[in-house]
């Protein structure tokens, strides 16, 4: 996950545009019920809103991106969102924005530029802080590997947790995830030949 960032808090923005009011939250996410949740929070907070629309980005085991145009025009709305988001980096990360209609039309770019105005602020209000996802992993070995073990666990930014030693070595070790190593287990495995 290097590279990645999530919001240091939540944040949120009003902007007006030719008398259309945007009204947009940015905050973080876990998993997809905390999205679900919270975009239902929004949804009934601006129930009287003419759209509500939002993106969010999740990594799990992979990254999931999503958006919701909320009734405007085919990507106008969710995926300038989405594009902020994914153009600084964003990740666990979820924005709503709801609009007033203020009885001018925008036009195609002008919602784009609105939408992707609205997430960009709130995103600036919140601030960011680089987001590292931490897994615990179990290691058997057998005693003349632990010292490999150890070290390789330490190159790839991880930490011992607990070693057991019974017939061979158990070793409980967190590991931050990374995208260039997405099988972590298999580096460390592979670099010990354990």
């Amino acid at each position: 996950m290097n590279g990645f960032y999530t919001v240091a808090k939540e944040g949120s923005f009003k902007l007006n545009v030719k008398r259309s009011l945007f009204y947009s939250h940015i905050f973080e996410v876990s998993n997809n019920e905390s999205i679900r949740e919270k975009i239902k929070y929004y949804k009934q907070k601006y129930i009287d809103a003419t759209h509500v629309c939002w993106a969010y980005r999740l990594y799990e085991t992979d990254v999931i991106e999503f958006s919701s145009d909320g009734g405007e025009p085919s990507g106008t709305a969710g995926l300038p969102i989405l594009n902020t988001l994914k153009k600084n980096n964003m990740m666990n990360t979820c924005c709503v924005v709801a609009r007033y209609f203020g009885g001018v039309k925008l036009g195609v770019r002008g919602l784009i530029d609105a939408y992707s105005e609205a997430a960009y602020q709130a995103l600036k209000d919140a601030g960011t802080v680089a987001l590292v996802l931490m897994y615990e992993h179990i290691f058997r070995c057998d005693y003349a590997k632990v010292s490999d073990l150890i070290r390789s666990i330490q190159s790839l930014s991880g930490r011992v947790k607990n070693i057991e030693y019974s017939d061979d070595v158990v070793v409980s070790a967190i590991i931050p995830q990374r995208l260039d190593y997405p099988d972590i287990v298999s580096v460390i495995k592979k670099l010990v030949k354990i």
